[in-house]
């Protein structure tokens, strides 16, 4: 069993997890970790000696299966050439809402981050739908929303930004968590361009009023980077987001949980078989294709 220091509750949301679970694994201590994952949504441990990428995928198996190949796992750098994504902001998502199955989860581990780094920010779909009023709550229930794929940084993304051929998906706007059958909120400032059935106005009304839930002050977790920190979490229940980028060196080593990846669900998009996907990651990190800030 493990002990009531090993995995402690973190305010507002998410729980901070002992790494001795993680570096001398049981079965008790890994169920309890499945469980705060699959409850909560957000596992941190903190201040790690720095893993390869082997082995935090081996620590994400705990939660899910890996995809062992480059469009799922990677860095994500505003210093290294061989970093993506890394020196935009981003507004709050889900990772590829805009596939029809999108990822179990994500996580982060820190292999450099000096100090006053870029902060990561977390918000609960699980947590903002217990926050719902009963009315907004009737408002939803039967809905869905149309997500698009990510083809800007600096604002929303959306419909009319894809380009032919661009992938999009449909998804509840209220989802089930897989293990829980708990409800939770899935809609984001970034890639959720409406719901479906409402005229713009409406659409947008409403999707305004579930962003204010999602992110109001006081409910969403900021992670402060240092050397070590690995962050892991439930990618359909829980989005993310990135402020303004700082100058401060930061590189975190991204694995994906998922059991379907991205050129499984989607094998036409050019993208990602052409320099389209270089460019668009290029753009993320700040640099040229070429690797020229």
């Amino acid at each position: 069993m493990t002990s009531d220091r090993s995995i402690r509750p973190i305010s507002p949301f998410g729980a901070e997890a002992d790494p001795e679970l993680i570096l001398r694994p049981t079965d008790a201590g890994c169920r309890e970790l499945r469980r705060m994952f699959d409850e909560q949504g957000l596992v941190v441990f903190k201040r790690l000696k720095v893993m390869s990428m082997e082995r935090q995928m081996e620590v994400c198996r705990i939660f899910g299966p890996v995809l062992d190949n480059p469009w799922e796992n990677m860095l994500v750098s505003n210093t290294r050439p061989d970093g993506f994504l890394g020196a935009q902001k981003l507004l709050w998502h889900h990772d590829l809402p805009y596939l029809p199955r999108p990822y179990i989860g994500g996580s982060l581990h820190a292999l450099e981050a000096e100090a006053g780094t870029t902060t990561t920010h977390f918000a609960s779909g699980l947590a903002a739908w217990e926050r719902l009023p009963q009315e907004l709550r009737a408002q939803i229930e039967s809905r869905n929303g149309l997500h698009v794929k990510q083809k800007i940084f600096d604002q929303r993304n959306r419909l009319a930004d894809l380009e032919p051929g661009d992938v999009c998906a449909v998804h509840a706007v209220v989802r089930h968590q897989r293990q829980t059958g708990k409800p939770y909120i899935f809609v984001s400032e970034d890639l959720t361009d409406s719901i479906i059935g409402l005229s713009p106005e409406e659409s947008e009304a409403l999707l305004e009023e579930l962003f204010a839930v999602l992110y109001a002050e006081g409910v969403t977790y900021e992670h402060r980077w240092e050397v070590g920190d690995l962050v892991i979490w439930d990618n359909e229940t829980v989005q993310h987001a990135r402020g303004d980028v700082t100058p401060h060196a930061r590189t975190l080593q991204r694995v994906s949980i998922a059991d379907i990846g991205y050129t499984d669900m989607y094998p036409t998009d050019l993208g990602v078989h052409s320099d389209q996907y270089d460019a668009t990651l290029a753009a993320g990190t700040g640099k040229t294709k070429e690797g020229v800030k």
